[in-house]
């Protein structure tokens, strides 16, 4: 059962956050997102993988911001200044997620879902939960916690520490294999 499937109302009614990369709708649960904030900049860390645009400073807690643009293999925007920032939280780690834009919370119809994987994904897109129509629009729904896996969280985790602290464990580590 998805997240989707998991928030109904007596109605069958699902609430999704929806934003906007490439001028393309997407759809999040909305008990997925923690909170929604403007960019404001981020600071570059060296050795983070290239989606993580950097990390950034959350009324005192350093979080890294992850570029979903950059993850989907999509061109970089020119100017980040309408950026939006969503914050997640997985294994009670703050995540930003930065999109193009964040447009509305809706509730639609659980009816009006497709999500018959075997036509529109393939298994390395299994962030995707389906599209949603609202009105003459599609909406692609994601699961979040799947674009972010665990393996990137403890990854993005390490490259907060700093460049030091990088330099040193890789240190440790060709020592180790000496």
């Amino acid at each position: 059962m998805t997240s989707f499937d998991q928030q109904k109302t007596s109605r069958e009614e699902i609430q999704m956050l929806t934003f906007s990369l490439d001028n393309v709708s997407y759809g999040v649960n909305v008990h997925q997102v923690r909170e929604v904030k403007n960019f404001e900049g981020v600071t570059p860390v060296p050795y983070a993988p290239p989606y993580v645009k950097g990390v950034t400073n959350l009324r005192g807690e350093v979080i890294p911001v992850i570029d979903l643009r950059k993850r989907f293999g999509m061109e970089p925007k020119k100017g980040n200044e309408d950026n939006g920032i969503m914050v997640i939280v997985q294994d009670k780690h703050p995540i930003g997620v930065m999109v193009d834009s964040v447009m509305e919370v809706l509730t639609l119809p659980k009816n009006d879902i497709e999500s018959n994987h075997s036509n529109l994904i393939n298994d390395s897109s299994q962030a995707v939960l389906g599209v949603a129509k609202h009105d003459k629009d599609l909406i692609i729904l994601l699961d979040l916690m799947k674009v972010v896996s665990k393996g990137d969280i403890q990854n993005v985790k390490d490259t907060t520490k700093g460049f030091q602290i990088q330099t040193q464990k890789e240190n440790e580590d060709l020592t180790k294999e000496q």
